[in-house]
Parts: structure tokens; C-alpha cells; sequence
């Protein structure tokens, strides 16, 4: 059930820059969560975008894969796992098959193919849950964590991982742009460590102790749950998703964080990468935009969407940015966002999965 919260916009608008709309974003389209016809409440644990932008992917907690046309505005395929269970629902560079891991049962990983709703290969070598699933930008590649402590290497074409590392907490893990190194985030240590993709079996070349940095921007909730780890579209910058009070945005090259994120009111009630609460689990509720200027995040308690512009704070050189704007929601909760690659709009997801476009009023209003 598509419920139209605008105007119904449908071009979604690609020739604007992001800076010239990034304040005027509003809930465009939601999606009530519907099985056997009738609407349910179930949270969204899992949002992902094609390469292309034309797809989204929404993985649920009633173990159901949803399946939405972006440029039509409109879910069109609803696939269970009802045996397995789903979660971390990642799109390939196909946008026909989506990768995802079990929840139960074991703990391998499927690909499926959407077409004909078949498995195209297991990929099996955890042997507790996976944290995380991140796909390489240029190849068949991607990455898996565990709370088995491991993080293995895959290509798509094979079932067997081509290769494996033995970490302590290894919950979180992201290539970077060019898909040379992989950052792997360990909360326990409290530490990011960069792995140079074609050398994973050697040492670290490099690592990022963030203990210093949480005792100085997060000593009240130091240990809480890091949620997300992403590279900036530049390579420059790695954003470290927390659970509670912000952000912590990094420098890539020297392992300095250039900012923290505040503005946020507290926690979105999710687990994550791991749930040792019995609470929904979540994929994080911040990423950075197409351009890798801004980061977008959900407030936690307060429904509205926060904006941070990272350039300000190279500019004024400030350690905790205040976002930029705040964009109405409509009482519509983010617990999980997920920017689109292609086009100007984003995906946000609790119970209902609502998506995002620049408002031409907004914009009109402005001038």
C-alpha cells in the first residue's frame, strides 16, 4: 500500500546539485508493510539501493523481502524467507539478484534471483550471526562479518570465501571507492583497521584507535553500539555510525576524527549489528549523500531527518558540527536511511518505508 505524502512527484529530479536541494527534501511516498493483503506492523531492518538507483530493497523482521520501483513510486515484488529468515538484503551489481543473510536455521548467506524467486548459491562459512554484508564498488566481491569473530572475503561465483581473517568483534566492514581497501571496525577494541584488498592476509597497513576520540565526544555512552561504517564517495572521509548521541566523521588518511555529529535526542530503539536486547535489529540511521558532502541521520527519539554538512566543518574547523537542517518528517520515524546513488532522494524505514524527493515548493519558496 503506497500512500502518496505530497503531491505524488514522480520525475525524480537528476540535474540538480545536491547543495542546490539537500534542505528541501520531504516525505514523497510511504509504503505500509502489507502480507496476504493486509497491512502489518513489522520493522524494516535493511534498506538498499541498486547501482543504477531504479530499485530499493527492504529487508523486514516478519522475515519478508520487499521490492520497490523508485522511479514509479511503487513496491512490486514481495518475496518470504519465512524458513530462514532475512536480513541485510543487499542488491549485486545486477539488480535482479539480492544477496542476504539467514537468521536462523544457519548462518549462511543467499543469492537470490528476484525474477523467478530462485537461489542462485549459498555462500556458508559463518558459523554464528552475520553483522554486516558490503559489496566491492568494482567487482564480484564483498565482504562478510560475524559474531563467529571472522570477516570473509567472497566472490559471488563461488560458494567457498577466497579468503578469511580471524578479529575480535569484527561487526562492521566497508570498501572504499576505489575498491582497494576494506576497513573492518572492531567494537571491542575499539578500532578501525584498513586492509589492502589484494594483501588481506597481511597486517593492517593501517589503525584507527578511537578510544581517545569516544572518551573526548562520547564519555557518557562510550561502548555503545556502533551502528554503521561507510567511505565517503571521495575516499576521504569514513563515517562510524553510533546508537546514541552522533557521528564520528574520520579522516581516511590520518585516523583523526575531523568531526563529531551532534543534534541527535537519543537512541531509535534498534539493535545493532547485534541484538542482545531482543530489540529490532537496524543497519544504521545515518550515511553520507551522493556527493559525499553531507550526512543525513535520523534524530533517534524525534522523527524528523538531521542534515550535516561536512565541508563546514573543514571550513571553521569546528570538532562538533550542528546540523544544518532539520527536515519535517511528518511524525514518519527513521530508524534506518539510505541515500539513493543516482538520484536526488533517499530512503528512510521503521515500521513503514517512506521515500524521500526535494520539493519543488520548498525550492520555489526559497528563491
Amino acid at each position: 500500500m503506497a500512500t502518496p505524502m505530497d503531491d505524488g512527484q514522480a520525475p525524480l529530479p537528476v540535474t540538480q546539485r545536491v547543495q542546490d536541494v539537500i534542505k528541501t527534501y520531504r516525505p514523497s511516498r510511504q509504503f505500509t508493510h502489507i502480507v496476504k493483503g493486509q497491512p502489518v506492523e513489522s520493522h524494516v531492518t535493511s534498506l538498499d539501493f541498486d547501482d543504477q538507483g531504479d530499485y530499493l530493497v527492504a529487508a523486514s523482521a516478519d522475515e519478508t523481502m520487499h521490492i520497490f520501483d523508485v522511479k514509479e513510486g511503487k513496491r512490486t515484488k514481495l518475496v518470504p524467507s519465512k524458513k530462514y529468515g532475512i536480513h541485510l538484503a543487499r542488491f549485486t551489481h545486477h539488480s535482479r539478484e539480492v544477496l542476504y543473510a539467514s537468521t536462523k536455521v544457519d548462518d549462511s548467506l543467499r543469492l537470490l534471483e528476484l525474477h523467478n524467486e530462485s537461489y542462485v548459491r549459498y555462500f556458508t562459512a559463518h558459523t554464528s550471526q552475520v553483522t554486516c554484508i558490503t559489496l566491492s564498488p568494482g567487482s564480484d566481491g564483498f565482504l562478510s562479518c560475524g559474531t563467529d569473530d571472522t570477516v570473509c572475503l567472497w566472490d559471488l561465483k563461488s560458494r567457498n570465501p577466497t579468503g578469511k581473517l580471524k578479529l575480535a568483534t569484527p561487526y562492521l566492514a566497508a570498501y572504499d571507492p576505489s575498491a582497494n581497501v576494506m576497513a573492518i571496525a572492531s567494537q571491542s577494541t575499539s578500532s578501525i583497521l584498513l586492509y589492502d584488498v589484494r594483501n588481506f592476509d597481511k597486517a593492517p597497513f593501517s589503525t584507527f584507535e578511537m578510544m581517545e576520540w569516544e572518551d573526548r565526544f562520547t564519555p557518557s555512552t562510550k561502548g555503545r553500539a556502533w551502528t554503521r561504517l561507510e567511505f565517503s564517495n571521495d575516499g576521504k572521509s569514513i563515517l562510524l555510525s553510533t546508537d546514541y548521541h552522533g557521528h564520528f566523521v574520520v579522516d581516511a588518511f590520518e585516523g583523526k576524527v575531523s568531526v563529531f555529529l551532534t543534534g541527535r535526542s537519543g537512541s531509535t530503539g534498534r539493535a545493532a549489528p547485534v541484538s542482545t536486547t531482543g530489540k529490532p535489529l537496524g543497519q544504521g540511521d545515518a550515511c553520507f549523500t551522493q556527493d559525499g558532502r553531507y550526512v543525513i541521520g535520523g534524530t533517534g527519539d524525534h522523527p524528523d531527518i538531521l542534515v550535516w554538512d561536512t565541508h563546514q566543518a573543514v571550513e571553521g574547523r569546528h570538532e562538533y558540527l550542528q546540523p544544518i537542517s532539520r527536515l519535517p518528517s511528518r511524525g514518519i520515524k527513521s530508524a534506518i536511511v539510505e541515500c539513493n546513488p543516482r538520484y536526488n532522494m533517499f530512503a528512510s524505514a521503521d515500521t513503514k518505508v517512506c521515500m524521500w524527493l526535494p520539493s519543488q515548493e520548498t525550492r520555489d519558496g526559497e528563491k
